[in-house]
């Protein structure tokens, strides 16, 4: 049973006078020296319990228990606040409630834990589990014993399984979105705004990013066109559309702006620094929020760039600051009837003072790529976590694809796409192929809402969705 604290300090006070003493006596030079100061200067895990999810060949469910290395998580130790955790949660299935840990501290110091249930504390062991369910209350004692500090330890164990995916549904069908034969959706700070045509009339929607039920109707200010759901793009905080030859621009769907009379096919996507669109030219930029527009350096022939469901997806670069990856993905015309796969281009954008202005690169589709971007209908991608997500209707052209039987993952910037067996339809789905709108909001959730049916849908993969701190 666990000791007074004082009763173990009292005894290792009197041990280290025996030593000192006996020192003395044996020798005239030995000096123990004893330090005021301590601090826990390690903490680790080692192997622990790992209880597996698994399923048989027939499908039936089970779980078993295994063992797991978790020494590779880092703990940090803030020594401000006295607090030690793991930013990198343990795995789904660590059994929490026996941990081995290793703790190392500074001067040699007496390290103790307290009780979960009371004040008592006992000498910490490393071949002793701690019951980590919740945050405990380490100690490390200096030498004289007149002094300690305190901790609170948190081991991190994920309360979900990481690759895991689920959709929730509506409680009814929106029958405003059900009539609708084209759209386009987007996110923008709290909100999610749906573009359409409904009998050859533009429509626009809005509702939460926190209610899939909420929808409600918008009226600009301004007349739509039947093609202004094409150029449906955000940045910053505005919605951005190319509308009867105007760019034009509004924070809340109602009150728009127009920006400039450029000539332009349509508006494809942006970045923090430019927003991007297709011409009779090629691709055009602007670093003005769409004031005035210059034609981008293409290296490859105009004829291969995407005219149809065009998307275009930026992600921030790992290694260079100011500098982004973008890539653009989408179909040619009825005309390129031979096209079995996807027109997908990239280009390196850098922003720091004196970079190069680098070109527009076609990925052309060599013998080795396995995983080509397949041509769909109304092919959809949107950005999602660290990825690119498409999905679409039945196969275009050469394409045999059948419609919404599979989600692609691009985890190259858009050079292979692989199905994703993680992710499948909901339960019930229902969707015109020519109307639909796959949109990937703020809180690392995707949307996916059907013509047709009116079903909207959202759901996100539990990775993706966990909070970095």
């Amino acid at each position: 049973c666990a000791l007074p604290i004082w009763y173990i300090l009292s005894l290792a006070a009197l041990l280290s006078a025996i030593f000192v003493f006996t020192s003395c006596l044996n020798s005239d030079n030995e000096v123990t020296t004893y330090y005021g100061d301590t601090a826990i200067t390690s903490f680790s895990v080692g192997t622990l319990k790992y209880y597996k999810h698994t399923t048989s060949s027939k499908g039936k469910d089970s779980v078993y228990q295994t063992t797991l290395s978790c020494s590779g998580y880092k703990f940090y130790i803030d020594q401000a606040k006295r607090e030690i955790y793991n930013p990198d949660s343990l795995p789904y299935g660590i059994d929490g409630k026996k941990v081995l840990c290793s703790v190392s501290s500074k001067n040699s110091g007496s390290i103790v834990i307290k009780s979960l249930t009371s004040d008592t504390l006992a000498y910490y062991s490393s071949t002793d589990s701690v019951n980590f369910s919740t945050p405990r209350e380490f100690r490390v004692y200096n030498q004289e014993g007149t002094a300690y500090r305190a901790y609170k330890v948190h081991v991190n164990v994920h309360k979900e399984v990481a690759d895991s995916f689920n959709w929730d549904a509506t409680s009814a069908v929106n029958e405003n979105i059900a009539a609708l034969s084209v759209m386009k959706g987007v996110a923008v700070n709290s909100q999610i705004f749906l573009m359409g045509n409904n009998g050859g009339v533009a429509k626009l929607f809005a509702t939460s990013q926190n209610s899939i039920t909420g929808w409600s109707e918008l009226t600009p200010d301004i007349a739509m066109s039947t093609d202004a759901y094409k150029s449906l793009i955000v940045k910053g905080d505005y919605i951005y559309t190319y509308n009867n030859g105007s760019v034009i621009k509004s924070k809340d769907g109602k009150s728009w702006e127009t920006v400039s009379n450029e000539p332009l096919t349509r508006l494809v996507g942006s970045t923090t620094t430019k927003l991007y669109a297709l011409s009779v030219s090629g691709i055009k930029s602007s670093v003005d929020d769409g004031s005035t527009w210059t034609v981008d350096v293409m290296d490859d022939a105009l004829t291969l760039l995407p005219t149809d469901n065009v998307n275009m997806l930026s992600f921030a670069s790992l290694v260079n600051d100011n500098t982004n990856n973008l890539v653009l993905v989408g179909n040619r015309d009825a005309s390129y009837s031979t096209d079995a796969y996807a027109m997908v281009w990239g280009k390196v954008e850098e922003n720091a003072t004196g970079s190069e202005n680098q070109p527009w690169a076609y990925y052309n589709i060599t013998d080795d790529n396995k995983y080509p971007a397949p041509r769909l209908t109304n092919l959809q991608a949107v950005k999602y976590g660290d990825a690119i997500m498409a999905f679409g209707g039945s196969g275009l052209g050469a394409s045999t694809e059948t419609a919404f039987s599979k989600f692609y993952m691009s985890y190259d910037k858009g050079i292979t796409w692989q199905s994703d067996s993680l992710m499948s339809l909901p339960i019930g789905f229902k969707c015109a192929s020519s109307s639909f709108a796959l949109v990937a909001d703020n809180n690392s959730c995707v949307w996916l809402i059907c013509g047709g049916s009116g079903q909207i849908w959202k759901g996100h993969i539990n990775q993706v969705n966990w909070k970095k701190d």
